[in-house]
C-alpha cells in the first residue's frame, strides 16, 4: 500500500500489513510481506536478459524523462497520461499501480465505496485514510474497480499492479472482516479477466502463498522484501513460466548493519527475481541489482 501526497505529503504509505504492498498501499503503503516457509530443492536460475524495473509512486518524484528500464511502475491516479505515453514511446512497459484491497479517502472514488453498506472496514494501522475493503462483497464494488482499470487503459498502461490483495492473511481482528483465500482468488480472478479485456496484464502483489494458483492468469509477480523475509522461492512459478518476477528491498527495514548489498543481489539473482533497493516512500529513482 502507499501514502498519497494529497493526504500525507511526499511520503508513500508502506505495506505493513505489504504487504506489497501489489501492496507500495498505493498510491498506499505496502503491507509487510509474509514469509513463505517452503523452500524448493534448488533455486531457479535467473532468466537471460533479466528485466530492470523502477517503482516511483509519488508523482513529485518522477524524473522529467522516464527512467530507461524494462518496467516502470507508477501511481495510476496521479501519473499524467502524457508521462505514460512518453515512457511507452521509449519502449518501457508501464505498470499502473492501484489498490484492489483498500478504499483510500484521498482518491476520487472514495465516496462511492463509503456509500455501500458493510464494504469499508478498519483503517490500516499507521496509515490514516486507507481502509480495508470487504472482499466478501466484491460484486457490490467491482464496477468501481473496473473504472480504475479503465482509467489505467485510457492512460496507456500495459500492466496493472494489484496492491493489497493479501488482506486475507491479516485476519478479522485487523481488517474487520473474515476473508478467505478462496474468496480472494475469486475476486482477483474477476479483476484479471477485466484487466485482460482492456488489453492489459495483471501483476500479483505479495500474497506469496497464492503464487502457484495465480501464476497461470497473472502476467507477473511483485514482492516486497522477499529477501529480508526469506520468501523469494514463491516467485518460482513465475520464473519457470518465463514471466517477470520483481522485488523491492528497503534497507531501512533491516537490522542496523545487516543489509549487505552484495549478498542481497546474489540472493536475488539466484532466485531469478529483479530487485530494486529503495526507500519506503517510493518517491525517487532506486538502486538496482
Amino acid at each position: 500500500m502507499v501514502l498519497n501526497t494529497s493526504a500525507f505529503g511526499a511520503f508513500t504509505r508502506m505495506l505493513l500489513v505489504a504487504a506489497m504492498g501489489l501492496s507500495a498501499c498505493g498510491g498506499g503503503a505496502p503491507a509487510a510481506p509474509r514469509t513463505n516457509t517452503g523452500q524448493p530443492s534448488s533455486q531457479p536460475s535467473p532468466p537471460v536478459g533479466a528485466p530492470t524495473w523502477e517503482w516511483i509512486l509519488q508523482a513529485s518524484g518522477l524524473p522529467a524523462t522516464p527512467v530507461q528500464v524494462t518496467y516502470l511502475n507508477v501511481d495510476g491516479f496521479d501519473t499524467p497520461a502524457a508521462y505514460v505515453r512518453s515512457a511507452n514511446a521509449r519502449g518501457i512497459k508501464t505498470i499502473c499501480y492501484i489498490s484492489v484491497g483498500t478504499a483510500e479517502d484521498f482518491r476520487s472514488d472514495f465516496v462511492q465505496f463509503r456509500s455501500l453498506p458493510n464494504v469499508v472496514g478498519r483503517p490500516i494501522s499507521g496509515f490514516p485514510g486507507d481502509f480495508y475493503l470487504n472482499i466478501n462483497l466484491y460484486p457490490q464494488f467491482i464496477s468501481i474497480m473496473d473504472a480504475r482499470l479503465e482509467m489505467c487503459r485510457s492512460k496507456g498502461f500495459s500492466y496493472v499492479e494489484f496492491d493489497v490483495m493479501d488482506a486475507y492473511q491479516d485476519g478479522e481482528s485487523i481488517t474487520g472482516f473474515s476473508i478467505s483465500r478462496a474468496r480472494t482468488i475469486a475476486y482477483v480472478s474477476d479483476l484479471v479477466r477485466r484487466t485482460n479485456a482492456y488489453g492489459m496484464q495483471a501483476i500479483q502483489k505479495n500474497a506469496d502463498d497464492l503464487s502457484s494458483e495465480l501464476q497461470p492468469i497473472f502476467g507477473a509477480v511483485l514482492f516486497e522484501e522477499c529477501i529480508r523475509l526469506n520468501f523469494c522461492a514463491a516467485a518460482a512459478p513465475y520464473v519457470a513460466a518465463g514471466k517477470p518476477a520483481l522485488n523491492a528491498e528497503y534497507p531501512s527495514e533491516w537490522r542496523p548493519g545487516a543489509f549487505d548489498r552484495t549478498q542481497v543481489c546474489r540472493t536475488s539473482s539466484n532466485a531469478g527475481v529483479a530487485t530494486i533497493i529503495t526507500t519506503l516512500g517510493l518517491d525517487a529513482p532506486a538502486d538496482r541489482c
